[in-house]
């Protein structure tokens, strides 16, 4: 078997051989954002939100530098307001009326110039704030600032807050009683989602299809990356997603390395054809640790927007400069790492990360996980492969259910070949496919099926390959001496 390569490559060698459209697809965000610190808080529970900047993010969903234990604030960052591409969407587990503490909170101020102020009051459930011998909206209204994480109290005419000094009650939420459990959720089957099973919910509330699916902080957890691995295919029915997840740093209380990541990878099922892996987190130059998973969605999403939604170019090899190292644990310190070294214990077992490559910290693996060197295909080894498979099959979905329960004419059939693969040869142009080709299936045709309204059309599509190596052959040889000596002789 040939040595596995991915990047760019030299030899030296003595003797050598001469050679002759827009998507509607969004990445949705499954997790825990500080919600608590906004009003209004239980409509953003379970329930996907589109979001399109990063203040629409924080003025629903608040914000918070603690992203271990609000996760969602990890990706509102890098996406909205690090790197300036949206929309996302966000589904935020974590509920106020439940993951809270045992006793409610108190607080004793005094009200001064008509308002009174609650200092550290990050954790305070805004919705819950009550104030003894006081209504609110008729003596008070409650402010919040987020930065400084100070609730203020306001009168709402001169003196409705007097100035004696008052008692102040609200819940505290505790984000550390989010589980596992809770990001998976549940179903009814009738409509009622929550968790995971809230992606369910993507298409009809916001209208976008939940092509790309990340769940930063807990995909790590086998119980949720295999919850995430059933809800992803055919949500609704219809729609294929493929995600972006993370491997956990330690197996238990065993940190994993380098050497063991892909033996747990495989034994623990983070193999699937729809999903690319990464191993293992990023310091970044801002002292915060990332989630490559997030930095890769994000520079995947930067190029979606570049081509007008079409996946046929891979995060992989993408500038990512807030990368400074990358991170294992804080024990695990001085240590360098190559391209060499991620190639061979990373990629070549189907598991992506970063690199520093091309004189920058960057992106690192285009596999998906069931990609392996011994036992690799040709779709597998590019995770674009099964994403533009993806957006033709989504694609198609959605536009054609407006031709759904009309008269399907022999003059319809034939115009609905026609402008598929017009999108086929359109996609053909840009480079994304290397061949396309639909046809109206010969079964469908003859069959029963058209008298029961079902017809099926065949796209044959390849994909354009991803070059995973360039190799530079650099041959001695002796011919330059006739050149040499030719002024030099009689």
């Amino acid at each position: 078997m040939s040595d596995y390569l991915h990047g760019a490559y030299g030899q030296i060698q003595a003797v050598g051989n001469r050679v002759a459209a827009s998507s509607e697809g969004v990445i949705v965000y499954v997790g825990t954002a500080p919600v608590h610190n906004t009003f209004g808080a239980a409509k953003r529970v379970n329930r996907p939100v589109l979001v399109h900047n990063i203040q629409e993010a924080r003025n629903l969903f608040g914000y918070s530098e603690d992203w271990a234990s609000y996760t969602l604030c990890e990706a509102m960052h890098v996406h909205l307001e690090q790197k300036g591409v949206g929309p996302i969407v966000l589904i935020n587990v974590l509920d106020p009326a439940v993951h809270k503490k045992g006793t409610s909170g108190t607080s004793t101020v005094t009200p001064s110039g008509g308002r009174a102020v609650i200092s550290g009051a990050g954790d305070i459930v805004l919705d819950t704030i009550a104030v003894t011998g006081k209504t609110k909206g008729e003596d008070y209204t409650v402010g919040y600032d987020p930065e400084k994480e100070i609730v203020t109290l306001y009168e709402t005419s001169s003196g409705s807050l007097g100035t004696n000094a008052l008692t102040v009650t609200y819940d505290i939420v505790d984000a550390s009683l989010v589980t596992a459990a809770n990001v998976i959720g549940t179903t009814d089957g009738q409509g009622l989602n929550t968790g995971l099973y809230a992606v369910r919910s993507v298409y009809p509330v916001t209208g976008r299809v939940p092509a790309y699916l990340a769940v930063p902080g807990f995909s790590s957890v086998k119980s949720v990356h295999d919850a995430m691995a059933e809800i992803s295919v055919k949500i609704n029915a219809h729609w294929d997603a493929y995600m972006f997840v993370d491997l956990p740093l330690a197996n238990g209380q065993t940190p994993l390395t380098l050497a063991t990541v892909a033996a747990y990878k495989a034994s623990n099922g983070y193999d699937k054809p729809n999903e690319t892996v990464y191993f293992p987190m990023a310091a970044g130059t801002d002292g915060k640790k990332y989630h490559i998973s997030v930095l890769a969605a994000a520079n995947f999403q930067e190029l979606l927007l570049s081509q007008e939604g079409v996946p046929y170019r891979t995060a992989s090899n993408t500038a990512c400069p807030v990368i400074q190292n990358l991170y294992m644990g804080e024990d695990n310190v001085n240590r360098v790492y190559d391209d060499e070294i991620i190639n061979e214990f990373l990629n070549k077992n189907g598991i992506a990360s970063a690199a520093f490559v091309g004189g920058r910290w960057a992106i690192w693996g285009a596999h998906s996980a069931d990609y392996t060197a011994e036992d690799g295909d040709y779709i597998n080894v590019a995770e674009t492969n099964r994403m533009m498979l993806f957006y033709i099959s989504n694609d198609f979905q959605r536009r054609r259910t407006f031709d759904v329960d009309k008269p399907m004419t022999a003059n319809d059939l034939q115009s609905i070949v026609k402008e598929e693969q017009g999108r086929l040869d359109a996609l053909k142009k840009i480079g994304a496919l290397t061949y396309g080709v639909v046809l109206l299936d010969a079964s469908s045709v003859n069959g029963s099926d058209v008298m029961n309204g079902d017809f099926t059309f065949a796209f044959e599509v390849t994909t354009t390959p991803l070059a995973k190596s360039l190799k530079a052959i650099v041959n001695w040889t002796d011919d330059g001496f006739i050149t040499y000596f030719e002024g030099l002789t009689a």
